[in-house]
């Protein structure tokens, strides 16, 4: 039998035997075994000082599957979405220094879609205070889950709105309601007398990237750039996106976000399923989401939803739901 594949022995351990068994998919492995990432440096450490003994091993690999068989703690990074016995799901939020660690997925696929938010039940001083230094920080320093291009000094000329763009997928899996295709050509229609800028996602294809510059050259009015998302959000009265990250990001600055698609974070925007829906929000979306409590969504999500590994009670706050998830 493969030695990955027989149960872990922690003796003296509270767990009876349990293991932390961390399921990297593609791209993850190496940097979690090189302890890039703290919020596994942290967790393994923690686990250690239990009596847990620690694994990481590949998610397509046979130990993979045969540990997922047996009772463990099991954190799935870069993996599917689903549901399983002692699973957590773990990868980064949509804002820098932020992790998921979610029992159904993450990002659409995550618990928080399907979460309530009631900014009645946040703590106003608290909220304020967290807005002000995570945004004050990533604004300022041009920090985004992607490598951003300089901020232009003095802005970008002012827009109606951003399109930010992503990769598309077909068939049941798919997340989105509307195309790109789709955002742009109504955002340039309704939007006729304005300008309209469009970011292509760095993940898109060489033809799916052409694309765009075709659908752009119907339109006086549509721009293509690489700007940093954060003068493109800061120009626009409006951004439209799928469920980008970079959506997310232009809450930061309390702009009406417009999100074509399945979002973890819907709560704070307007999500349009039709066309006639998208042209509606266009025309109407920025007084409709005047005064939306932008301060206590981002803490609740952020700062209540999310874990932040950076702070001193990470450990606590992220062992108390591995512990309620597999009954430690």
């Amino acid at each position: 039998m493969n030695v990955l594949a027989r149960p872990f022995r922690a003796a003296g351990s509270a767990d009876r035997g349990k293991a932390l068994v961390v399921h990297a998919g593609p791209g993850w492995l190496d940097p979690i075994e090189r302890g890039d990432h703290e919020f596994f440096v942290k967790t393994f450490r923690h686990a250690t000082a239990k009596g847990i003994p620690s694994r990481v091993v590949s998610a397509e690999g046979t130990a993979s599957r045969m540990l997922l068989e047996q009772d463990h703690i099991h954190l799935m990074v870069g993996c599917p979405p689903g549901y399983g016995p002692g699973q957590l799901h773990v990868h980064p939020a949509h804002v820098w220094g932020f992790w998921y660690l979610d029992e159904l997925g993450t990002g659409w696929n995550s618990s928080l879609r399907f979460a309530r938010f009631c900014e009645q039940e946040v703590d106003a001083g608290n909220a304020e205070y967290f807005f002000n230094g995570v945004t004050g920080y990533m604004l300022r320093e041009n920090v985004s889950n992607r490598t951003q291009e300089p901020r232009v000094p003095g802005g970008l000329k002012p827009a109606a709105a951003t399109v930010f763009c992503q990769p598309e997928t077909t068939g049941p899996g798919r997340s989105h309601y509307l195309t790109a295709e789709a955002m742009i050509r109504i955002a340039a229609t309704t939007c006729a007398e304005e300008r309209i800028y469009v970011k292509p996602h760095p993940d898109q294809s060489k033809q799916d990237r052409k694309a765009l510059f075709e659908i752009a050259a119907d339109y006086r009015n549509v721009t293509v750039t690489v700007a940093s998302v954060h003068d493109l959000s800061a120009a626009s009265r409006m951004v439209v996106t799928q469920n980008s990250s970079a959506g997310f990001e232009a809450l930061m600055q309390r702009k009406c976000v417009i999100t074509c698609g399945k979002s973890d974070y819907w709560h704070a925007t307007l999500t349009p399923r039709r066309e006639n829906d998208l042209r509606d929000a266009l025309l109407y979306g920025s007084e409709e989401m005047n005064g939306f409590p932008y301060e206590k969504y981002l803490y609740w999500f952020l700062g209540q939803s999310c874990l932040e590994p950076a702070k001193d009670n990470f450990t606590r706050r992220a062992w108390t739901r591995i512990r309620d998830k597999v009954f430690l």
